[in-house]
């Protein structure tokens, strides 16, 4: 007897738990629509759609329901409530026809229990009841004529899939290395034919011109993958190369590790030069976001900065980089649609929406971003990523943030907003940066973000005491130890550990603002002006003295390597290093798209303890005294870090 009672207790108290749950589930349901009502009553739908998929993580299936429950449901509330209505039976009755809904809320409201599958066979009775005997035979002929073409056309892909993967499979067997004769090629060329004929009769023969086609849909792999069979097949193409393969591949859905049995390792190293991954940048600046992708085994196309200094800079450290001295206003960017971009990236400015700046958005001339937007319209890229600083996700710009979104989602990419601190990979800075990342659609895999490595945190005391003591000063060895020592916490209060982090660098401080004697005394260093020298023991003897930053100690903790060479005024230069995006943070995102693009499993801990080379030899730049100007780079016009 006690044995019932007890189980009867556990019944009762989950039947009013779940009940009080639902109840619950129903309340959020129905608070959600109104809150999505109040902001359709402001943005349009597509805005907010795209704004509420990537900032409140709200699935594409649910937006929908609460765009629509508005307009089928309203006024219906208490008859929900009172059925403790589930999310998928709001889903399947917004969906419904007006009919539907009132017979399911009528049964609602006389406490019948309603699951999708009822509202399924209501609506199907009712579209029945409104036929003829004669129309409900045609419509039933009709289903069962559309279903066998249905499954006639599925068939003859499949095949057509099946075939094209093999014949991908004898294209990279024989043509590797030339090791094709004669009878092979006629043989591959025929088959070519075949194929293309295939490809036909399902899609037709003619197709827009490539360059006219978005390359994330259906119709650009259909019309791309005639386009090579069509050159096998007659002969304009003779040698086959990793673009026609990947093509063809593309179109069969296979890719080249289905051909490959044997496990791959995790990359360790560089990709080989065949199969480095493209990428074209805008706002290159002093190349912080260049050099930490060129580590992560990324191959630039071009590189886009308006600012000459910035752009010698460039050419100084890289003299084989293609950099384009040019507003990305002015850059024509469809002549690369058609270069194999698979990342398109920039430091695009940040002062739109920066904290410290104006604020101004939209607004301010000196925004880019959707510039930046414009020129993934024009290549695309399988990926893209531009830097921005955390101001961009106040609430201020949140309709620029809907509107950016919805527009590169229409452009093809599933978009994300992600947080990532310089800190986290070994800087020596706090830095806390947003990156907005997207993935073109027809690109199957999903982004990671890259991995944290608390184990390379650095601190100041650690990254500068050699800079600090290099004119002698007797009292850089106690401030390194301090800054070794100091306790450093996030924003939040939340204990880091010990070590002293630098605040964010940012670009040229003229001069100390309100407040930064005291910041620069709590803080250990002092930020502005930047300092010309390091410290001596003469300057000690000056009241409230703090050490403060020279370019070469603020290109340190940005985290470029020594031999960086920066071209321009001391102004100039520490503005390229302010605004340059840390090298570190730069390959640890391009290992990241990487794996993305390629496939690739990543060993983060070989890959990105790679440092200041890849590895390759690099050769010195020659002197700028000819590509400047003598008079321009003489005397403290020219700030290179000393090895």
């Amino acid at each position: 007897m006690a044995d019932i009672d007890d189980k009867a207790q556990a019944l009762s108290a989950a039947k009013d738990a779940i009940i009080r749950l639902q109840e619950q589930m129903t309340d959020r349901i129905l608070k959600m629509a109104v809150q999505v009502e109040k902001l359709l009553d402001i943005v349009p739908a597509s805005e907010a759609k795209a704004f509420l998929k990537a900032r409140c993580n709200l699935p594409a299936v649910e937006l929908s329901t609460y765009v629509k429950f508005a307009q089928t449901l309203k006024g219906s509330d208490d008859v929900l409530r009172k059925a403790r209505v589930s999310f998928p039976v709001v889903k399947a009755l917004v969906s419904s026809d007006a009919a539907t809904r009132q017979e399911i809320l009528e049964r609602m409201d006389i406490g019948a229990q309603i699951d999708t599958k009822d509202v399924t066979a209501i609506r199907k009775r009712l579209a029945a009841a409104k036929l003829t005997i004669w129309e409900t035979t045609i419509a039933h002929n009709r289903k069962m004529v559309a279903a066998a073409a249905r499954k006639q056309t599925k068939m003859a892909v499949s095949s057509l899939e099946k075939k094209m993967a093999a014949f991908v499979e004898e294209i990279r067997i024989h043509f590797r290395k030339g090791q094709a004769d004669a009878a092979i090629q006629a043989a591959l060329r025929q088959e070519a034919g075949l194929l293309r004929g295939d490809l036909e009769a399902l899609f037709g023969g003619d197709h827009p011109a490539l360059r006219a086609l978005r390359p994330a849909s259906a119709q650009y792999r259909i019309a791309h993958a005639h386009k090579v069979l069509d050159g096998l097949a007659t002969g304009k193409i003779f040698e086959v190369g990793p673009m026609e393969i990947s093509t063809l591949r593309a179109f069969s859905g296979t890719s080249r590790v289905a051909f490959d049995p044997r496990p791959r390792k995790p990359l360790s190293k560089l990709p080989g030069l065949t199969w480095r991954p493209r990428v074209l940048e805008l706002c290159a600046g002093a190349g912080g976001l260049a050099l930490g992708l060129e580590r992560a085994g990324f191959e630039h196309v071009a590189l886009v900065e308006w600012d000459k200094h910035a752009a010698a800079t460039l050419r100084a450290n890289r003299p084989k980089w293609d950099v384009i001295e040019e507003d990305v206003r002015h850059v024509d960017f469809t002549q690369y649609r058609n270069e194999r971009i698979d990342l398109l990236t920039g430091g695009l400015p940040c002062t739109p929406f920066s904290t410290v700046g104006e604020k101004k958005g939209r607004d301010d001339p000196n925004d880019l971003l959707m510039e930046g937007v414009k020129a993934v319209e024009a290549v695309m890229p399988k990926a893209f990523f531009f830097e921005q600083v955390e101001g961009f996700l106040h609430s201020r710009h949140a309709d620029y943030v809907a509107a950016l979104l919805r527009r590169l989602s229409k452009a093809g990419y599933r978009t994300e907003i992600n947080r990532i601190n310089a800190r986290d990979f070994g800087a020596a800075q706090d830095r806390s940066r947003i990156m907005l990342v997207g993935i073109r659609k027809d690109v199957p895999s999903v982004f990671r973000m890259p991995p944290k490595f608390p184990e390379k945190r650095a601190n100041m005391g650690d990254v500068l005491h050699d800079l600090m003591s290099e004119l002698g000063w007797s009292g850089a060895d106690d401030w390194a130890q301090m800054m070794r020592t100091r306790p450093e916490f996030d924003r939040f209060g939340n204990p880091l550990g010990l070590g002293a982090l630098s605040d964010t660098i940012r670009a040229y401080q003229g001069s100390p603002q309100a407040g930064e004697a005291r910041r620069a005394q709590k803080n250990g260093v002092s930020y502005a002006p930047p300092a010309r020298t390091a410290p001596t023991d003469a300057d000690t003897s000056k009241e409230g003295f703090v050490p403060g930053l020279t370019a070469q100690m603020r290109a340190r903790l940005q985290g470029f390597p020594d031999d960086w060479t920066f071209v321009g005024s001391r102004g100039s230069v520490v503005d390229q290093i302010g605004n340059a995006v840390v090298p570190a943070v730069a390959q640890a995102m391009g290992l990241a798209l990487l794996s993305t693009l390629q496939g690739w499993e990543i060993d983060w801990d070989a890959m990105m303890s790679t440092g200041q080379t890849d590895g390759r030899k690099q050769i010195l730049p020659p002197s700028m005294d000819l590509s400047i100007g003598a008079l321009e780079l003489q005397s403290d016009h020219a700030f290179e870090p000393q090895a």
